[in-house]
């Protein structure tokens, strides 16, 4: 049997609710965020088992964290019509409890309840390599061209597919993380299957609710800044980028590390003619502007319009043989030469990807060399032949 910490908050409805059904609990603990005494009075008379915690409080071994907290639904970016209910606005509460010591949680809602369980938070991770070089390791096909055996005792971030070449490495990464959406709804399951369990895996805490990994790390991502970009130390908050890279270069640089490297950034896209058309800052911007607004306006007549006429039109455009959101992706008919250092890493029919944006993230990694100068550290790009120019480059080999 489970011991339970409630939060109650100041409409405590919900709360109520779920402490009607666990009157059988011998004791649950409680923390009100309304300070008005009538309000606890009342609950604790109603409730007896409850034991109001008067100071800060820390979590007790096995203890959950129970979050009775009504929050929206929002259609996923690329499936909208699957829904999945937004965390995102009670991470400031999550973190609060998780550096009590919380590391399960179940949140509650007129919807059901599910619990989680976090082990990690970017908190955790705070100067954990300060001083120490790291390797962010993107996916390109220069990594064939370099002895990655060499950095099995170095400190390894990497992304998406890059399990394809651990068995022929000798060894897995230390980290691993994901930020596109396409990738997160898509492939959800194939990266929770082939990642390995004791690897710390960072993505959006918005899709907590979706990706069952452990030793899994929800990140607070503000991603109202892609085509104007800004990069983040902080454990607080980080920025997305068109690119995962962009995402662990800031979470080397929350974790002290110095110099941070970059191998197997290629920038390179090579594609059939009209394909590799980048999306320019404005489409950037109109995608973005499309799912706040369909966030916004959830539940209403108006979004439920808007889904109607969507899904009439994508029929509509099914029956003419016309291709879907070709706009947005590639797929492995494309490119006219290697885009990553393993061929499965893009085989198979059913397989897309996101158009890459190489002038908008070119932004964000020169606003990463930027951030780097002006807080005296490095940031080096080790790729052999690799197209981008936003940091000082340096040979693999003279690393060792």
């Amino acid at each position: 049997m489970s011991n339970f910490f409630l939060y109650i908050p100041q409409d405590s409805t919900l709360a109520e609710r779920w402490l009607s059904s666990h009157r059988h609990e011998p004791e649950i603990e409680t923390a009100f965020f309304s300070p008005d005494p009538e309000e606890r009075r009342r609950l604790t008379e109603n409730f007896p088992n409850i034991k109001p915690l008067e100071g800060p409080g820390a979590a007790s071994t096995g203890t959950v964290a129970v979050l009775p907290v009504q929050v929206d639904s929002v259609p996923l970016a690329f499936y909208p019509e699957t829904t999945r209910p937004d965390w995102t606005p009670i991470y400031p509460l999550v973190r609060e409890l998780w550096n009590r010591g919380f590391r399960e949680f179940e949140f509650y809602s007129l919807a059901g309840s599910k619990r989680v369980t976090i082990p990690y938070l970017l908190d955790h991770f705070v100067d954990l390599h300060k001083g120490k070089r790291c390797f962010v390791v993107g996916n390109g096909p220069s990594l064939n061209d370099i002895d990655m055996t060499l950095l099995k005792d170095e400190v390894t971030l990497g992304s998406n597919r890059c399990y394809l070449g651990f068995e022929k490495w000798g060894y897995p990464f230390n980290y691993w993380g994901i930020g596109d959406w396409l990738q997160m709804e898509e492939y959800g399951t194939e990266y929770e299957k082939h990642i390995p369990s004791e690897i710390p895996k960072f993505f959006s805490m918005e899709y907590l609710p979706l990706l069952h990994f452990e030793n899994s790390c929800p990140l607070n991502i503000d991603n109202r800044h892609v085509a104007d970009p800004r990069f983040s130390a902080s454990e607080n908050s980080i920025y997305l980028g068109s690119t995962v890279t962009y995402l662990l270069l800031q979470i080397a640089a929350v974790m002290g590390c110095d110099p941070i490297i970059l191998v197997g950034v290629d920038h390179r896209f090579e594609f059939k003619e009209g394909v590799n058309d980048s999306l320019s800052p404005f489409q950037v911007w109109k995608i973005g502007a499309r799912r706040r607004l369909f966030r916004f306006i959830e539940g209403t007549p108006l979004h439920q319009f808007l889904r109607t006429y969507r899904e009439v039109k994508t029929e509509m455009k099914k029956e003419k043989g016309e291709t879907i959101g070709q706009a947005e992706f590639w797929d492995s008919s494309d490119p006219t030469s290697p885009t990553h250092f393993d061929p499965r890493y893009i085989a198979g029919e059913s397989k897309r990807f996101s158009k890459p944006a190489p002038e908008i993230s070119e932004k964000q990694f020169d606003c990463a060399h930027l951030w780097a100068e002006e807080n005296d550290r490095q940031i080096l790009n080790a790729t052999p032949g690799t197209a981008l120019e936003s940091f000082p480059k340096i040979s693999f080999e003279d690393l060792f």
